[in-house]
């Protein structure tokens, strides 16, 4: 009997891979955020804590995306702007990006700086789009959805180099990989986004990132979310040409997104 996708990631995993877990600050952040009666200025105060957090939402914050005008000159006028879930993004991004230090640090610069303007890009789609509601799921989405090649790369360092070049080239890398070792990358990504607890329609979405939509299907929201992510990458200029048009039904009938709108910047007309 021929192995499931689900069958090659365990068996990745029962090899002696473990996945990483979340410090207990992160811990703390994450039960703060989910908490209906907590405010922006506990959230605040908890992010505060850890300088490598603080730098990364103060750099987020100051993103054009997010229709940045002025510098932000604290922490609680940054995690104002971006909101709960974008700010538990960037510390979730952040903290799982440090467990991973002792991977090749140019694969890992390359996949955390791929996966952020996947990020940025799939949050601009989806407001552009007819879901704007999952904009900041999309963010959270699109920051992890690479996680599981970092994670290859810890069992399998002799293939860092793969991840040497430029970051619009690793959606293919990532797929490189998963053909040399058997496994899915994105299977890996979802698994790690499900213990550390990130929301299922996240993770379910990373799992389906490189799989074709049912496009006669009423969609769930991670299809929507995948769908979100296939928009940032193009708009990223690393998604496939041939993989995009898989998506292109979804994005325009079902999103509202026009195709002609997301091509990369260096590839519109003048």
């Amino acid at each position: 009997m021929a192995e499931t996708g689900q069958q090659r990631i365990e068996a990745i995993l029962s090899s002696g891979i473990t996945l990483p877990a979340p410090d207990a600050h992160l811990l703390e952040l994450m039960r703060i955020s989910a908490s209906d009666d907590s405010g922006l200025d506990e959230i605040a105060a908890v992010v505060a804590l850890d300088p490598a957090i603080t730098g990364a939402v103060f750099r987020v914050a100051a993103s054009p995306v997010f229709g940045q005008i002025r510098p932000r000159r604290t922490i609680l006028e940054a995690v104002v702007l971006l909101g709960k879930t974008k700010v538990l993004a960037v510390a979730t991004s952040t903290a799982l990006r440090l467990r991973f230090s002792d991977i090749d640090a140019r694969a890992i610069e390359t996949i955390w700086n791929a996966s952020h303007t996947v990020a940025t890009q799939a949050w601009a789609a989806a407001r552009r789009s007819s879901k704007r509601g999952l904009a900041d799921l999309a963010f959270l989405a699109g920051l992890l959805h690479e996680a599981g090649i970092a994670l290859l790369l810890r069992q399998h360092p002799e293939h860092a180099q793969l991840c040497h070049g430029a970051s619009t080239a690793i959606d293919a890398l990532g797929l490189q990989l998963d053909t040399l070792l058997d496994t899915s990358h994105a299977g890996i990504g979802a698994m790690i986004a499900r213990s550390w607890k990130l929301p299922d329609e996240v993770a379910d979405a990373i799992a389906i990132h490189h799989s074709a939509p049912d496009v006669d299907a009423q969609p769930a929201t991670p299809v929507l979310l995948a769908g979100l992510l296939a928009a940032g990458r193009q708009l990223a200029g690393s998604i496939s040409a041939a993989e995009f048009t898989l998506w292109t039904p979804l994005l325009e009938n079902t999103l509202a997104l026009d195709c002609d709108d997301l091509a990369p910047a260096n590839q519109r007309p003048a």
